[in-house]
């Protein structure tokens, strides 16, 4: 079996696995936070630095993207204001102070998550809880 070919099968394989890089959806929110807390960005840029980030591009929902921005700013943890290039208009957004606060609630969260996985896999491994 080529490398190509065994590549593909356990990419696929791996849609089906709730911790997979798949599972973007899980992670919109403390990533659009993280690449906001860098600048200001619009929508679509945001979708790009998520593949950037490793994520499928498969796997991205724009809409849940657009659903979660709104989320955010009705929430106060990101602002917005419309910008116009020429004829085009993007929707421009920014983290808040409650904003930071929130990523780093997420970040908190997401290592005490990293450590109870290197936990399992040194389990795994043959290692003592």
């Amino acid at each position: 079996m080529k490398l190509k070919e065994l590549k593909n099968r356990l990419n696929e394989k791996e849609k089906g696995c709730d911790f997979s890089l798949h599972r973007v959806s899980r992670f919109i929110q403390p990533s659009i936070l993280l690449f906001l807390s860098k600048g200001p960005s619009y929508g679509y840029e945001l979708i790009e630095k998520l593949k950037d980030l490793g994520f499928h591009e498969e796997s991205i929902d724009i809409g849940a993207v657009y659903r979660t921005l709104r989320k955010l700013e009705k929430e106060g943890f990101v602002k917005s204001l419309w910008k116009t290039s020429g004829a085009r208009r993007k929707r421009v957004y920014q983290i808040t102070p409650h904003g930071k606060t929130l990523l780093r609630a997420w970040v908190k969260r997401i290592k005490e998550r990293k450590l109870a996985l290197e936990s399992f896999i040194d389990f795994y491994q043959g290692g003592k809880l």
